[in-house]
């Protein structure tokens, strides 16, 4: 009895304090909050010459990616959607390409891009584009005036408006060693303080 209550101890503490670090081991991008709720009625078609573009400032060093949930209706979008990111002077810095074919309705994309790493409190914005899909090919974001004050405005057929699209941004960790004591840090506040929210 005394050889299966040690066993059991041992296993438990096993799953909770060895098993996250070896997890963290693999986690290549952290996001840096939530995803923000939206209206799922409020949305901006993209097509043609019909394009989005969200200011932000990025919370963290290492910005390495951005997400947003994008509609493809009945994968009707079959052409390249196209996200390019400008710094505050709206230079150039990113690109990624990728085919509408492989967005599902609703889906939660991500833009992977070459990691920034003095990203921390700088501006930036971005584009979603579809130039080569017509109106019978959109696919559409969502957004929100109601947004968190990292999401500045955004710009949809030369209308400025509060807000914006409900994003993610990715950051790549310092390290592993990072992550792991991030992990252990939120762990042990929410044993000890059970009511313990990360602000």
């Amino acid at each position: 009895m005394k050889k299966l209550i040690w066993f059991t101890t041992v296993s438990i503490l096993f799953l909770v304090f060895v098993v996250p670090a070896i997890l963290a081991l693999g986690i290549k991008l952290i996001p840096g909050e939530d995803q923000p709720g939206y209206d799922p009625n409020f949305r901006l078609s993209i097509y043609w010459t019909r394009v989005v573009k969200q200011q932000f400032v990025s919370k963290d060093s290492n910005l390495s990616a951005i997400a947003t949930s994008i509609r493809n209706p009945n994968l009707k979008n079959k052409e390249e959607i196209v996200f390019t990111l400008f710094d505050s002077e709206m230079h150039k810095i990113r690109e990624t390409i990728i085919n509408g074919e492989n967005v599902e309705d609703g889906n939660f994309t991500k833009f992977y891009f070459d990691t920034i790493p003095d990203s921390k409190d700088k501006t930036y914005f971005f584009t979603l584009s579809s130039l080569n899909a017509g109106p019978e090919e959109t696919i559409e974001v969502f957004y929100s005036d109601n947004m968190p004050d990292w999401i500045v405005q955004f710009t949809y057929d030369e209308n400025e408006k509060k807000g914006g699209l409900p994003i993610v941004l990715y950051y790549k960790p310092e390290s592993s060693v990072v992550v792991i004591k991030d992990i252990y840090s939120s762990l042990f506040s929410r044993l000890l303080f059970p009511n313990y929210q990360k602000p």
